[in-house]
């Protein structure tokens, strides 16, 4: 496992789906709001106390559609830390949490969802976001079969559209509860596959 491959690609995917959002705020955003709040890079405080259940429910899904049959079209780059051992941790933990969770909710919960959401309502705005999500983990895959596709595409619109569901109704628009859940969530399955 190159540690110094992990870190690099997650620096750069880090770097390229934020230079977007930041060139945008500094033209557009900054009049309106400080850097941290326009991003959802703030403490989240509960606008709803079925925030629990909100969790769980993205809980549920997350688990349905990453059990074995699934994981292999929901999450492909687990296989890079398949056999690994405790070796794998450190590296599946910074490209989950850094590589993925984060630049992966700075891009689309941070900027791509708050701007819709603003321009179209949360509905519409969200559904929109949620299969921008979806395309992009598709575009990015490779060889995928139509079943495959169909998966990834399901699941990950799902999920996109909850963590932004949780952003933006339950945590008063902090998307950092996002990144949590988002990075948990890729990790323990790099984990299990780390260990399998």
């Amino acid at each position: 496992m190159d540690f110094g491959y992990v870190i690099r690609s997650a620096i750069l995917q880090i770097v390229v789906f934020s230079i977007f959002p930041v060139i945008w705020w500094l033209i557009k955003g900054r009049k309106s709001d400080g850097f941290f709040r326009y991003f959802g890079l703030t403490k989240p405080h509960l606008t709803d106390n079925r925030a629990v259940y909100a969790i769980l429910v993205y809980c549920v899904i997350w688990a349905v559609t990453h059990l074995p049959i699934f994981a292999k079209y929901t999450q492909p780059s687990a296989s890079a830390y398949l056999g690994f051992g405790i070796s794998a941790l450190l590296p599946a933990f910074i490209a989950s949490f850094f590589q993925q969770g984060f630049a992966e909710e700075i891009l689309f919960r941070g900027f791509i969802n708050k701007r819709l959401n603003s321009k179209l309502g949360f509905q519409f705005g969200n559904i929109i976001h949620a299969l921008m999500f979806a395309g992009m983990h598709i575009v990015f895959s490779s060889d995928l079969t139509l079943l495959g596709g169909t998966i990834a595409v399901f699941t990950t619109f799902i999920g996109g559209y909850a963590l932004a569901y949780l952003s933006e109704r339950t945590f008063d628009g902090s998307i950092i509860p996002g990144i949590v859940l988002h990075g948990l969530g890729n990790f323990t399955v790099c984990a299990i596959q780390a260990f399998s």
